[in-house]
């Protein structure tokens, strides 16, 4: 198309090309006249493009319509042999599926009569099974059958077991009660051969007993005879409230015996059905389903007491002998894979259940939380101090202690681990409440606590301090109880104790916030004084000041005993921290009041000047006024502050302290200077 067209003419051949939309776009290219021009145009290019394309091909559409003519004749020609063949072919389908019908039924047939061919086999093997078994299981009255027979026995039975399965609807009711009752005959036997060997402990004959009654596939059996034939019986005599009440070493000697049972009286058992060796007879688990079962519900039933969580000192004592007795158990186990199977035994964790140890946790929380409570809940006075010891709070002594106590081998539980550091934590985050609520009491009634409130906030500090000196002992504590369950959190509890030792350096930071303003709030009063030096020189014909005014003593006197009293209990670093805080908030306040006195002083000075020249201009006085000699009263106001100011720098200094950490020390000392450089100068 043409190139001045107005629009893009691929735009006609997008699927998604709409009327409304191509006017939108193109309203502001030119108007609607040109655009109907434009199209108009494009419509007489695309009509001329058309003819183009059919006079191009006019032969092809020709040819096509003449190829065509007769087409119709020929495809009704073809039909009728279609037709034909069709019907042929339907015919053929018919018949061979009528055939293969009749084949599938003579098939079925067949398999019916080789069935029924292999039912009367197997009926007659079963009647010769009969015969035999019924003459092995003969024996005289009062003997005993013999091993080898009785396993030929077993192995007959089995067989027969075998071909009833393939002609059990072809018996006879007479002989399926002949084939209970030798079933049962055989087991009767097998059972007091069974019985034989175990209280003869003649391993070999346990052994051969073992494996007729596999081949019986009567294993539960076997486990079900001794399990009620000599683990109850035994265990009758051990598990009971007055064999736990006269055993010497309580639930331990109970827990002993049982184990003893364990390794002696089953030994043999044991070593043939859980062995590694390939003599090992499969099929078995005696340790669980006939040990264990009797041993859990029997302690579950006749020794309830033991699950009793009241008296914490005595469930920590009989938890701690069942996990050590489960271990022993475990390690009789010959497998992981066995023990698993122990682990995840429905009585094994119906046994867990029965120890109730949230409970247990619950009274050990309110015996450990209660004393931190009990602690921080105390008047603040000088009851909470200690002699004793490094620390002298008691909160915190009651916080460490309890802290140790929840990881004490008397306390500590590992399956309570996370229970145990969530509290470790609640005692710490307990004492920062504390420590809060200590630093809100502003006002102290000194007559009632008996402590001056400065002398508890160190100590708050100090202890403070050595307390979080002490936190690294928490996660070895910790760490030192972690069950191998929980190595992977090993970092969290690290993390963990970095957040905690972080917190109380806030803390700590606000103690030393509060003890510094308490410093500095006993010396305001006295730097208020300074105020007072005007009044001093004043039309007082006082010397010329020499000495520092009492005052500057007086504001120096706290620091100087703070220092002396502490320096002890915290670092030279931190003294030095403290005391450059103390008097950089000090020094802005001396700032202050020394340059609202200097201003007042040059106000009244500039006052006095403005009164005098009035005077004179008013006496015409043409003589020229005199200088006056000597130092002025403002010139002694000036001068004492500036003697106030270098003692007060060179008693910092004098701490080893640099002007530079003083903070507005450089402005006072040159605000002093420039006080006196400019009268000097006047």
């Amino acid at each position: 198309g043409p190139a001045e067209l107005c629009f893009d003419k691929n735009e006609f051949t997008k699927k998604s090309f709409s009327v409304d939309d191509f006017l939108h776009e193109h309203r502001n290219a030119g108007s609607l006249e040109e655009i109907r021009d434009d199209l108009g145009i494009y419509l007489k290019v695309l009509r001329s493009a058309m003819i183009e394309l059919i006079n191009e091909d006019y032969a092809d559409f020709v040819n096509l319509s003449a190829n065509l003519i007769g087409l119709d004749k020929s495809i009704e020609a073809i039909q009728v042999p279609l037709r034909h063949l069709r019907q042929e072919i339907e015919g053929v389908r018919t018949l061979l599926g009528n055939n293969m019908n009749e084949l599938e039924e003579c098939l079925k047939h067949k398999q019916q009569l080789r069935s029924m061919k292999k039912s009367l086999k197997s009926l007659g093997r079963v009647n010769e099974s009969l015969e035999k078994l019924t003459e092995m299981l003969e024996v005289k009255e009062g003997q005993a059958i013999q091993p080898a027979v009785l396993e030929r026995a077993a192995q007959e039975f089995v067989q027969m077991q075998f071909n009833i399965n393939c002609c059990e609807k072809y018996l006879k009711q007479e002989v399926r009660e002949r084939i209970a009752q030798l079933k049962e005959k055989i087991f009767a036997k097998s059972r007091e051969f069974f019985l034989s060997a175990l209280r003869g402990n003649n391993c070999n004959a346990l052994e051969q007993s073992l494996r007729i009654y596999y081949t019986l596939e009567g294993c539960s059996v076997a486990e079900d005879i001794f399990r009620r034939e000599f683990v109850a019986n035994a265990m009758d005599k051990v598990i009971s409230e007055s064999a736990l009440q006269n055993s010497v070493q309580g639930l331990t000697g109970i827990y002993n015996k049982i184990y003893e049972f364990l390794t002696i009286q089953m030994k043999d058992l044991l070593k043939l059905t859980q062995g590694r060796d390939a003599a090992q007879i499969k099929g078995y688990d005696f340790f669980l389903n006939s040990f264990w079962v009797e041993v859990e519900k029997r302690l579950e039933s006749h020794m309830a007491s033991i699950f009793a969580p009241g008296n914490p000192e005595a469930f920590y004592a009989k938890y701690r002998s069942t996990v050590q007795f489960l271990d022993q158990l475990e390690r009789v186990l010959s497998s992981p894979e066995a023990i698993e199977k122990f682990r995840g035994h429905p009585q094994y964790k119906c046994f867990q259940t029965r120890w109730n140890l949230p409970v247990y946790f619950q009274i050990r929380f309110q015996e450990i939380a209660g004393a931190v409570e009990g602690a921080c809940s105390r008047q603040i006075s000088s009851g909470l101090l200690s002699k004793s010891g490094d620390i002298q709070l008691v909160p915190f002594i009651t916080a460490l202690s309890s802290i140790s106590q929840c990881w004490s081998d008397a306390v500590f539980l590992p399956q309570l681990f996370h229970r145990f550091w969530k509290l470790s934590l609640q005692i710490v985050a307990r004492l920062f409440t504390w420590m809060e609520e200590v630093l809100a009491v502003k006002k102290w009634n000194t007559a009632e606590t008996s402590i001056r409130r400065i002398d508890f906030l160190m100590i708050l500090l100090t202890d403070s301090l050595k307390f979080m000196g002490k936190l690294p002992g928490l996660l070895q504590m910790a760490a030192g109880k972690l069950p191998p369950e929980f190595n992977d959190h090993a970092g969290d509890l690290k993390k963990c104790l970095e957040d905690t030792k972080e917190a109380l350096k806030c803390r700590i930071e606000s103690v030393e916030r509060a003890v510094l303003a308490e410093l500095i709030a006993e010396s305001e009063q006295n730097i208020r004084q300074i105020t007072d030096i005007p009044r001093l020189y004043r039309k007082t014909n006082r010397d010329v000041p020499s000495k520092p005014c009492s005052y500057v003593a007086q504001l120096l006197a706290p620091f100087m005993a703070f220092r002396k009293r502490y320096l002890q209990e915290v670092n030279q670093d931190r003294m030095n921290f403290y005391l450059e805080r103390l008097y950089s908030g000090l020094t802005e306040q001396f700032y202050s009041q020394v340059n609202e006195v200097l201003t007042s002083v040059q106000k009244t000075e500039e006052s006095l000047r403005r009164l005098k020249n009035l005077r004179e201009k008013s006496s015409n006085a043409n003589v020229a006024s005199t200088e006056r000699s000597g130092m002025t009263d403002d010139d002694k106001i000036r001068l004492q502050l500036q003697v106030d100011v270098i003692f007060w720098v060179s008693e910092i200094e004098k701490l080893g302290l640099k002007r530079s950490q003083i903070d507005r020390l450089p402005e006072l000392i040159r605000l002093v200077e420039d006080s006196t450089k400019i009268r000097t100068e006047e």
